[in-house]
């Protein structure tokens, strides 16, 4: 879980810095500049997203819930509704994760109704 914690902490770190710069509603070239840098890092997770995608894969249930909490712990915004929001989606979206990995399990096909057992 440490290079998914990686990945988020660097979106994270970007967010935040473009939040910050548009507390006054502009920018300055060394807010931008800030953005830009931080920016650099998103590359690295596009390099790797095979092995951050194996990764998240691989995690348990009580992994993903882990990662929930420490998600909501380090992203902080000034808009606190925004915050909970993006928050809320990002649980939102790891549970559906988990929603999918039943389904895989019980080999379900999701796109009938009733979703009979395949064979």
């Amino acid at each position: 879980m440490n290079d998914i914690q990686k990945a988020l902490a660097t979106l994270i770190n970007v967010v935040e810095k473009i939040d910050k710069a548009s507390a006054d509603g502009k920018f300055t070239i060394t807010e931008d500049l800030g953005i830009a840098i931080a920016g650099i890092g998103l590359i690295k997770i596009f390099k790797n997203i095979k092995s951050l995608k194996d990764e998240f894969l691989a995690l348990s249930n009580d992994d993903k819930t882990a990662l929930i909490a420490w998600f909501n712990n380090e992203f902080q915004l000034r808009n606190q509704a925004t915050e909970a929001l993006v928050e809320k989606i990002f649980d939102a979206l790891i549970q559906l994760s988990e929603g999918f990995d039943l389904l895989k399990a019980a080999k379900v096909d999701p796109s009938l109704p009733g979703g009979p057992v395949v064979k």
